[in-house]
């Protein structure tokens, strides 16, 4: 089977899902959970977790996220009293994931790299975020990308161009977005 051929049955399973998220139960119920923020880091003894309705972490226990990645964009946001950058990517998935890491960090160094690799036609099939915890420091969270059982393998280290690299990766989803 040729690409074209997957990335139209891609496009059909997809059409397939959004008819089936708008079909609402009538009457009283919980409003429909549109997003969901996915925070990247082990601070709570996972490697990723939410906020439940009361606003208190509760780990995700899989191991992996796949999907659709739609946007990659960085957010300022005030933490502590100080002004910190964020990276949020948006997997579409079984809903919208929102993946948030500290734009310094190294998930975020993983994911950012591992996408300036790709080229849009790649965006246009699912892919899997894997996060990986360091053995040798238990702060540090590394990200790992698969296209299928493929591992998108993109080494960095102190003397790579992070702007060139965010740029290229945030660029690249944007023209696959557009097709």
């Amino acid at each position: 089977m040729d690409s074209h051929a997957l990335i139209e049955i891609a496009a059909q399973l997809r059409r397939i899902a959004d008819a089936k998220e708008t079909q609402f139960s009538l009457g009283f119920g919980p409003a429909p959970k549109m997003q969901v923020y996915v925070f990247c880091n082990r601070k709570h003894g996972g490697v990723w977790y939410s906020l439940n309705e009361k606003s208190l972490p509760v780990n995700i226990e899989y191991p992996a996220l796949t999907g659709y990645v739609r946007k990659l964009e960085f957010k300022e946001t005030i933490r502590r009293n100080e002004k910190t950058h964020k990276l949020h990517c948006y997997v579409e998935a079984d809903r919208l994931y929102i993946l948030e890491s500290s734009a310094t960090a190294h998930f975020s160094k993983g994911l950012l790299s591992a996408f300036a690799l790709l080229n849009p036609h790649d965006f246009q099939l699912p892919l899997t975020i894997l996060p990986q915890p360091s053995t040798e420091n238990s702060e540090v969270l590394f990200c790992n990308l698969f296209q299928g059982n493929h591992h998108v393998f993109a080494p960095y280290d102190e003397s790579s161009d992070w702007k060139l690299i965010s740029k290229n990766a945030i660029n690249t989803i944007k023209i696959a977005q557009d097709h």
